[in-house]
């Protein structure tokens, strides 16, 4: 296909509002819009100054449709779309595969990976965007797309996608709890939690030079069986926070390979 130029959302949510935004930016038209919630969908279409579509089973006139709705949503919404549509159909997730678009339509996968919320500008240039279409026409297309936005471009197949998410919940949600218990932790303690900022922008700092298994530090790595005794003491037995930090715990001391046993 030619140079993908104007762009259906399907979805009005924090993706679609950041890429609805950044597709003008870039000199991209976005022609139309359809959301399942009409306020919210209606509130961004103005905002971009297109047409709200109130229904989507009729031929949408775009060169690319994104459907940027939710990952349980994705096949049930492709499915209600016109198969006269002759548009290049993509989903945003990171966990769906490609082929719950149905088959009668050109599809891919256009995904940004990145944490959306309304209030935060994202730096766009820095978000990698994972790629992928049936054929080497349709790739370069969204190829071409992604690099007028972002510096970092990835052609991924689905199971190398669905590695990444899993990946991607690791270190940003799994560790974003940890940060939260950290924070209750402070609380209980009546200390400000700005006090942990410069620690853990160091910690993200050093995950761009070197390896997290390098970057690794504390008393577990250390083999402090006192200190890790103490922290054990002051958190109560069978909760949550103490299972979690007996197995957390463990699982570098053992990576470790220190003597003497935990």
């Amino acid at each position: 296909m030619s140079a993908i130029k104007t762009i259906s959302l399907i979805g009005a949510g924090r993706v679609a509002h950041h890429l609805g935004v950044e597709f003008q930016n870039r000199g991209l038209e976005v022609v139309s819009l359809y959301g399942r919630d009409r306020e919210e969908a209606e509130a961004l279409a103005q905002k971009l100054g297109i047409n709200y579509m109130a229904k989507i089973d009729g031929r949408i006139n775009a060169d690319l449709i994104v459907l940027a709705v939710s990952d349980d949503a994705v096949g049930k919404v492709a499915r209600q779309l016109s198969e006269d549509n002759k548009a290049l159909v993509v989903h945003t997730s990171g966990a769906v595969p490609m082929n719950v678009i149905p088959s009668y339509f050109r599809r891919g996968v256009f995904y940004p990976l990145q944490s959306f919320s309304f209030d935060k500008k994202v730096v766009w240039e820095n978000v990698p965007f994972c790629i992928e279409a049936e054929n080497d026409e349709d790739v370069n297309a969204l190829g071409v797309l992604a690099e007028r936005i972002s510096r970092k471009v990835h052609l991924l197949n689905s199971e190398q996608r669905k590695a990444l998410h899993l990946a991607a919940v690791f270190a940003n949600n799994f560790a974003n709890l940890m940060f939260e218990y950290a924070e209750e932790l402070l609380e209980e303690a009546e200390i400000d939690r700005t006090i942990l900022h410069p620690l853990v922008l160091e910690t993200a700092n050093k995950l761009l030079m070197q390896t997290a298994a390098e970057s690794q530090t504390g008393p577990a790595k250390r083999g402090d069986l006192e200190t890790i005794k103490s922290h054990q003491a002051l958190l109560k037995e069978g909760s949550s926070l103490r299972k979690i930090y007996d197995i957390l715990t463990r699982e570098i001391y053992e990576r470790s390979e220190h003597d003497e046993k935990l």
